[in-house]
Formats: C-alpha cells, sequence, structure tokens
C-alpha cells in the first residue's frame, strides 16, 4: 500500500481545468481520497457535513486542504481564517496550501499571517506541487496563538521568539509554552500527518514519492495541454466581449467590464505555465497589471488591452508552445513597447499598478539586451525580465 493512501485531500479550486488536473497530479502522487470543491463557501460546507453526518458525506476526516487563493463567494484566504479561527471548525489544526498566481511578498506574507502550511505559485510543476505536500506531511512545527493569529510557527526552527520571561504549564501531557506579558501561547499538533504515516520513528525521505517518476507524471499530463489552447480561445472570446462592453461605455461607467477583464487575465497567467504555454502567462501578466487595479478606465488604457487581447490572438493564430521563439521574442517586445509609451503618454499612469510601471521602465538599449539574452540556451522567458549586467 502506499504510504499516503490513507490521507484525505480536500482540493478547492473554482477553475475546473486546473481542478482536473491537480486530482490526476494527487490521485498519481497516491493520495487515498480526493474531495472537491468549487470554491470557498461549498468547502466549509463540506466540512461541517462531515463534522455532522459522516456518513452521509462520505468520508470522516480532511488531513490536509489544497485551496486557490481568488475565488467567489469564499475565497482561499477567507476559507484558512475560518478553518484556523471559527469555532465552528471541526480542526483548526488542519493542514493547509495556498494556491495562487499571486506570488509577491506582500500576499505570501498575507497568507503566512492567516495560518498557512505552504504556499505554491502558479504556474507550477508536479515536482513543485509533491514538494509543498512532503514539507506539510512532514510539518511538525507546534501552533502558536496570539490575540490575532493561530497557526503553524512562523518559525521554522523549533524555537520560539526571544520575547522575556517564558513559563512552561503541563496540562494533560501537553507542553505549553506561554509568554504571559505578550499572550503567546505555543501548541504542540494533535496529531501530526506524519505521525499518522508512520509510528515508531522517522521515515526515509524517499518514500512518500518516487521523484523518479515524477518526469513520466509530466509526460501523462500532456493531454491536458492539448485542450489548453481550446479553453485559451474561449478565454479570448469572453475578453473580447468585455473589451467591446467597456469601450461602448463613457469612462465612469467602463469598471464592471474591466474587472471581468482582470479576473480572467490572472486565470491565463497562472494557467499558462502550468499546461505548457509561458508565453500566454506573460501576456495575461502584463495585461493583470494593466487592470486589475480598474482606477485607470481612459480609451488610451483600453487600447492597451486591445493590444495584449491581439498578442493573445497571434499565439493562438500561430499555435505557439513554450517561449515561442523568436516570434515570442517579437511579440513580447512589441508589447512592452506599447506599455512603455502608454506609461510616458498617458495622464493616467499614475493610476495602475506600481508593478506594471515598474515592469515596463526600460531603455531601448535594455530592450535590446533582453532580446540577446532571451536568445541564449536555458533561458526562461519571463515577462519583464531585467537584462543581466555586463
Amino acid at each position: 500500500m502506499h504510504p499516503l493512501q490513507n490521507l484525505t485531500v480536500l482540493l478547492v479550486e473554482d477553475t475546473w481545468q486546473i481542478r482536473n488536473l491537480l486530482t490526476s497530479i494527487l490521485t498519481q502522487l497516491g493520495f487515498g481520497k480526493v474531495i472537491r470543491a468549487s470554491n470557498g463557501a461549498e468547502a466549509i460546507q463540506l466540512i461541517k457535513l462531515m463534522r455532522d453526518n459522516p456518513v452521509k458525506a462520505g468520508f470522516s476526516n480532511i488531513d490536509l486542504v489544497l485551496s486557490d487563493w481568488v475565488m467567489d463567494p469564499v475565497d482561499g484566504p477567507m476559507l484558512l481564517r475560518w478553518i484556523r479561527r471559527h469555532k465552528e471548525s471541526p480542526d483548526r489544526f488542519m493542514p493547509f496550501v495556498m494556491i495562487s498566481a499571486y506570488s509577491d511578498d506582500a500576499r505570501v506574507e498575507m497568507a503566512r499571517d492567516l495560518g498557512v502550511n505552504e504556499f505554491l505559485s502558479k504556474p507550477f510543476t508536479v515536482r513543485e506541487v509533491a514538494r509543498h505536500l512532503e514539507a506539510v506531511v512532514r510539518d511538525g512545527r507546534e501552533f502558536c496563538r496570539t490575540s490575532i493569529y493561530f497557526g503553524p510557527n512562523r518559525r521554522r526552527k523549533r524555537e520560539a521568539p526571544d520575547m522575556g520571561e517564558r513559563r512552561v504549564h503541563k496540562k494533560n501531557g501537553d507542553v505549553i509554552k506561554s509568554s504571559k506579558d505578550f499572550g503567546i501561547r505555543f501548541y504542540p499538533q494533535p496529531r501530526t500527518l506524519i505521525s499518522k504515516l508512520v509510528s515508531g520513528g522517522d521515515i526515509s525521505p524517499d518514500v512518500l514519492f518516487d521523484w523518479d517518476k515524477l518526469e513520466d507524471m509530466e509526460q501523462d499530463l500532456d493531454r491536458f495541454s492539448e485542450d489548453f489552447m481550446d479553453w485559451t480561445a474561449e478565454y479570448l472570446q469572453q475578453l473580447q466581449v468585455y473589451y467591446k462592453a467597456a469601450a461602448d461605455l463613457p469612462e465612469d461607467k467602463r469598471k464592471p467590464p474591466l474587472v471581468k477583464i482582470s479576473m480572467i487575465a490572472h486565470e491565463l497567467r497562472g494557467q499558462g505555465g502550468v499546461f505548457g504555454y509561458p508565453l500566454i502567462s506573460s501576456i495575461a501578466e502584463s495585461l493583470f497589471d494593466l487592470t486589475h487595479q480598474m482606477l485607470d478606465r481612459s480609451d488610451d488604457s483600453l487600447k492597451l488591452v486591445k493590444e495584449h487581447l491581439d498578442a493573445l490572438k497571434a499565439v493562438l493564430r500561430e499555435k505557439v508552445r513554450g517561449d515561442g521563439g523568436g516570434l515570442g521574442i517579437a511579440l513580447m517586445q512589441a508589447l512592452q513597447m506599447a506599455n512603455r509609451k502608454f506609461i510616458s503618454r498617458s495622464k493616467a499612469s499614475h493610476l495602475v499598478s506600481r508593478r506594471f510601471v515598474l515592469q515596463n521602465s526600460y531603455s531601448q538599449e535594455d530592450l535590446d539586451k533582453r532580446g540577446s539574452e532571451m536568445r541564449k540556451p536555458g533561458h526562461i522567458q519571463k515577462f519583464g525580465d531585467q537584462p543581466s549586467a555586463e
């Protein structure tokens, strides 16, 4: 029997493509049961049903949660907050992995402040999924409670912050360390996942996953990639509908369709790299950075949105996979030049995200250097890559 066969995973993901992909990955990695929910609200209902009527739910425990960040009506952070702090949560120690295309330091820190165990960035590979899941299974950190936080001790080492006198109390055989002055209490996990799998000692690092077979799993997942261009074509149709809706409205009425454009761009930037189309992720990332604050609704901004849609259309038309080679470089350089023009000419450029401005603040000489770097073997294209210093 596979060592993970007795573990149940709650997978919470609103896009069916990623949900199906992760279900396949989790099953092939050896997890015995994968419970699926399409948003945080549905996940909470499943957890409550398990607590109140496990027979009806079809499962009696959830060993770990794997959840996307952006979902409606309840997103990943709200779900994590409910699990960690709500009185109706049946297990506040439940291991939690957050998945998101938001991989900036601020988002990662926010997830940590809510009590996440691991943070998996999109786009991801099978190996990255396995690495984060193994970290969760082996995570034996004690939990920390303050007036505003409950979750794993954010120090990876088994030590507490130096905050003055610490007193140790014994209760029911468990050791609870506290610092009375600062209101901090530490709790050992009632039962870690690794202790559930193995009793009487540690297990070999190679037992959980056969790392040599992960490459084969990547190949098996090509069937998902074959359908991705069809999904992208559907996304592009939706983007064009929302673009036209925004163009037909006065500036002060354009927010709703621009919100939709931003949400679709967010999905695409996370999915492209996962399914073998990093060029689509790069274009979508730029579109998201342009639109996600929804403060600039000018005609100039809409023209730039259209240039992003035209770039996506070119990728679909040419069926470009990977980084697109010379065509990919040309598309990204043309798009970045358009972005730079917008920043330099638009009076409302301060209304777009700071990241968008920083990613497009290079000179023509920088762009030429970047093109040379991207032509070197082994370069992984990423939008806004800075040219290496010479």
